[in-house]
């Protein structure tokens, strides 16, 4: 098997394992491995079919011209009259063939194209969809509260009644910028509980007052490592999905197509690039004048653009494993309270929310947006055609 047919085997084992549909819903890893082995089966015959072409048109032009070179080795071929006609039925035959290769080059590439094409698209996909898990405002505002006493109405009320009873003490006020500071109005407000005296209410109150300040004390400094890692993410990935509109765009440039990505999905204009690629390929086919550097052109266009689709696949991994490294590390710190058990009450329910929210966010890190596919040295040998 030649290395652009191992490529394009690859290839398509790549798209389909890509691509949406009856693989998202495998239950069992043996059903997985059967439903990848059809389908690599599919793709195998898909490319296939294009080399077949090939071969049945070049094969009766390479019998021909085994034939001639055996008729030219001949002493009679030595004669003007004898040789000269099939040097010339060579040369023509040679021609023929030269043509046929470029032209098979041209249709693989094409597909190769296309199917690039059809993984950027699926990437913008998860892309767009990892950014709404980034960008929820709900997650963003549960770390925010969670994080601040000042947030507990238990807590604001509480400290209301000891600041008055401080105040007429002691005649002292915690300057209202100090206030704001969540270790120092834990501080305080303990301060408070101790000289400030208590009463009955207070001493009921106190259990859950206490859950309140050791949970936003202790994890105060964790949840926002939550809160601005999250936004980083969140910017790293609209860096990632700037840079697929701005890849599609070059790629697409090549086939005279124009249209951005976000608008080309909005508009499910696929088939109208698809259409641009059909001419561009069909003007090389037909292209009888400095047909060789024509070719050599648009084959250097069109593979700049796969290389290029095939590094940010690569890019997409990476981030996908920072990601879920960086969940990992959330899912930790969320679980990493030495007193949940003891302050599960006292604690809001927005904080149950955002462990969910995490886990699922997690789930999905390590399912719907993980491809090992495109990472595994198997795939890789057939996409560059190592070791044939």
């Amino acid at each position: 098997m030649s290395k652009s047919h191992l490529f394009l085997v690859g290839l398509g084992l790549l798209t389909i394992l890509l691509s949406p549909g009856p693989l998202q819903a495998i239950a069992s890893p043996g059903d997985s491995a059967r439903v990848l082995l059809d389908w690599l089966l599919l793709a195998e015959a898909d490319f296939s079919t294009l080399q077949q072409a090939f071969r049945e048109s070049a094969a009766p032009k390479q019998q021909r011209l085994k034939h001639l070179n055996t008729a030219l080795a001949q002493p009679e071929a030595r004669l003007p009259e004898i040789g000269y006609p099939l040097l010339l039925e060579k040369i023509q035959l040679e021609e023929d063939l030269r043509i046929l290769h470029e032209q098979a080059d041209l249709q693989r590439l094409r597909l190769r194209y296309r199917k690039s094409i059809d993984m950027l698209k699926l990437l913008y996909e998860k892309i767009l969809s990892m950014d709404h898990h980034f960008t929820s405002l709900r997650t963003n505002h549960q770390i925010l509260r969670i994080s601040n006493p000042h947030t507990y109405p238990e807590f604001t009320g509480i400290r209301r009644q000891l600041e008055d009873r401080l105040q007429r003490r002691f005649h002292f006020t915690l300057p209202a910028f100090m206030g704001s500071n969540p270790y120092l109005s834990a501080m305080y407000s303990l301060a408070g509980l101790a000289l400030g005296g208590g009463n009955r209410l207070e001493q009921d109150q106190m259990e859950r007052l206490s859950c309140i300040l050791d949970f936003t004390v202790r994890m105060h400094q964790d949840l926002n490592i939550i809160y601005y890692e999250t936004e980083y993410l969140c910017d790293a990935n609209l860096t990632l999905k700037k840079e697929c509109e701005a890849l599609f765009a070059e790629c697409t440039r090549q086939v005279g197509y124009t249209t951005t990505l976000p608008d080309c999905r909005t508009r499910d204009n696929w088939e109208t690039l698809y259409s641009h690629l059909e001419t561009y390929i069909e003007a090389a086919l037909q292209n009888d004048s400095g047909t060789e550097i024509q070719h050599l052109k648009m084959y250097a266009n069109l593979q700049f653009a796969i290389d290029r689709i095939v590094h940010f696949l690569e890019q997409y991994s990476a981030f996908v494993n920072q990601g879920n490294a960086y969940y990992k590390k959330f899912a930790r710190i969320i679980a990493n309270y030495d007193n949940l058990q003891t302050c599960a009450s006292a604690l809001p329910a927005s904080f149950h929310q955002l462990k969910g929210d995490i886990d699922i966010t997690l789930l999905k890190f390590n399912s719907a947006y993980a491809l090992p596919e495109i990472q595994g040295s198997r795939l890789k040998d057939l996409l560059y055609g190592i070791g044939d």
